[in-house]
């Protein structure tokens, strides 16, 4: 494969590489640097799922039929994370035929038609267990993209998934550490502990996991498309393990289910077009964020000065208390897009910022806090552009690491633990009961899942996108900046230190700062001493610091910038 990587090889692999080379093509390695290739690039959670989808795109596939090929790869090297059972949204750009323009599609899960706040007891059944499921969205959003712009067979998409399930795949560490350190917590459930463990004991890094049962399942996919899940035998075993188990889920919840196309919501920054997701996505809340600062002349600031991260944070503390107040559903309740989007309410915020003031912003409901001891979400992003034009920014997730944390008996399907995004009772930050979250049946939940799309004109500049639950939407407006005002290439965007705003969770999310390794102590004390609670150096209430890709198209030569996030399993390639 003559493709363009990011990520640094041993030197055994490297000799290997530059042997092959020699006697092909000789391809380009970048040891933590940004990735340049002119026609072609993905950039995902996961390098197998990378190369499925550059090798579609290599057959002569498009970017649609890129996402499905590597959304299929990733669900099993990111089982964790994502999966056909799982949410999510994506923007669709296609720059010619009758489809031209960019389009947005929703294909969240919803609360099932039986849903009831009486049944959850506790806030572990909206989390974990047989009732923590929302009706799946993700298997018949990834069909919906392929439609729009796909070329390849349907089918012919699902081959390299179906191989890895059928003769296994090598666990890799990130992986066999996050099996093991939910074995106390889900091995309860037996289906998870059948379907990842082996002999009742975690895989170590290595293992190559056979999984027949999803092999069986994604076959069903290949041939008979979402319709298997719908309206067809995975249906069926669905509905069965959740009558047997005492869900909500019924055949008739997935027959009525089905996606959401609109045009996407814009904002305009520093003479760029800015697309991103409807709501119940939080496009919104980074496209806030930035409306803000686009009244501020940033780029003449120190980046990542006191003054800057002032400006930046406080931005980003309205952005969020409107996220929590405002954000739901829109069949469900009223979300004011153009309002909180608009130059007036931008100018509002940044005349309530002023010139030196720290705004505490916490919950209503102190009572509800409570602190994680590790990331914890499971949603992963990816950006593809193809030869011809085709763009996509997706963001996948099963909303906590394994969902639900159960196995549908005989699929080996992730369920996801979408209603854990609800309130039951209250809105813990405006105090509201139960405010735009609360659980109703047939409601999306918020998710901070948020693609992003840059225009310059009438030509794609950027796509840009994240995970990292409530890091999410500041882990994707600090690169943005970086790499238009500051004119940084993907790569050092995304690698730049980032303050880490509240906590993991939207329970928490105003209560401290925390900055990255690679700020000056006189920042930190400067933060404090300007009234900022900041936390200790290495330690932070946030452990996540946003998992974000992106890929930006060179205005004079139309090459592509990659760069993948850095630390994680993430990974780009390009040609």
């Amino acid at each position: 494969m003559n493709a363009i990587v990011k990520k640094p090889m041993s030197g055994a692999l490297a000799a290997g590489a530059l042997l092959a080379g020699t006697m092909f093509a000789l391809p380009a390695l970048a040891l933590d640097q940004a990735v340049v290739a002119p026609r072609a690039m993905v950039v995902a959670g996961h390098p197998l799922a990378v190369e499925s989808g550059i090798k579609v795109l290599r057959a002569g596939g498009t970017a649609c039929d890129a996402f499905v090929a590597t959304s299929a790869t990733l669900s099993l090297m990111l089982t964790d994370m994502m999966g056909p059972l799982g949410s999510g949204y994506a923007l669709v750009h296609t720059p010619n035929g009758e489809n031209k323009g960019v389009q947005a599609i929703d294909y969240n899960g919803l609360a099932p038609a039986a849903t009831d706040p009486a049944k959850y007891e506790t806030m572990e059944h909206k989390r974990r267990g047989i009732l923590a499921p929302t009706v799946p969205g993700a298997l018949k959003g990834w069909e919906e993209v392929h439609q729009k712009c796909g070329k390849l067979p349907w089918a012919d998409l699902w081959a390299d998934a179906i191989g890895y399930a059928e003769n296994g795949w090598p666990f890799d560490p990130a992986t066999a550490f996050h099996v093991k350190r939910h074995i106390p917590e889900l091995a309860p459930y037996p289906t998870w502990g059948e379907e990842f463990l082996v002999d009742g004991e975690a895989p170590a890094a290595g293992y190559m996991l056979k999984r027949p049962n999803l092999a069986a399942t994604y076959r069903k996919f290949a041939e008979m498309g979402s319709a298997a899940l719908y309206d067809g035998p995975v249906g069926d075993q669905l509905v069965a393990f959740m009558e047997k188990e005492g869900g909500l889920i019924t055949k008739q919840d997935l027959a009525d289910y089905s996606t959401k196309w609109s045009e996407p919501i814009t904002i305009d920054y520093r003479g760029y077009k800015v697309y991103g997701n409807q709501p119940s996505s939080s496009s919104i809340t980074w496209m806030e964020i930035l409306n803000t600062l686009e009244g501020y002349d940033l780029a003449a600031m120190e980046r990542n000065s006191p003054e800057y991260l002032r400006l930046f944070i406080e931005a980003t503390k309205y952005a969020y208390q409107h996220a929590y107040q405002y954000n739901g559903d829109p069949a469900f309740v009223d979300v004011p897009v153009e309002r909180l989007l608009s130059d007036e309410a931008a100018e509002e915020i940044r005349n309530a910022i002023g010139e030196s003031g720290v705004r505490e912003f916490k919950p209503v409901d102190h009572a509800s806090l409570h602190q994680p001891d590790w990331p914890n979400h499971s949603t992963s992003h990816m950006v593809i552009r193809d030869e011809e034009g085709n763009a996509i920014s997706a963001t996948n997730t099963l909303g906590t690491f394994f969902g639900a944390g159960v196995v549908v008996e005989g699929t080996g399907l992730v369920l996801s633990n979408g209603m854990d995004w609800f309130d039951i009772e209250v809105n813990i930050w405006t105090g509201e009961k139960p405010g735009v979250l609360g659980m109703e049946p047939g409601k999306r939940n918020r998710w901070t899942l948020a693609p992003g799309m840059i225009f310059e004109g009438d030509r794609l500049h950027m796509l840009v996108g994240g995970a990292g639950a409530e890091a999410t939407m500041w882990g994707i407006a600090q690169p943005i900046v970086n790499a238009i005002d500051f004119k940084m290439d993907p790569q050092k965007a995304l690698d730049a230190p980032r303050f880490r705003y509240g906590d993991i969770y939207h329970y928490t999310g105003g209560t401290s700062v925390g900055l990255d390794n690679g700020f000056a102590p006189e920042t930190r004390a400067a933060l404090m001493e300007m009234g900022y609670e900041v936390d200790e150096p290495g330690t932070f209430s946030n452990p996540s610091r946003g998992t974000t890709q992106m890929i930006v198209i060179d205005p004079a030569s139309g090459a592509l910038w990659g760069g993948a996030a850095p630390d994680g399993r993430d990974f780009v390639s390009g040609y």
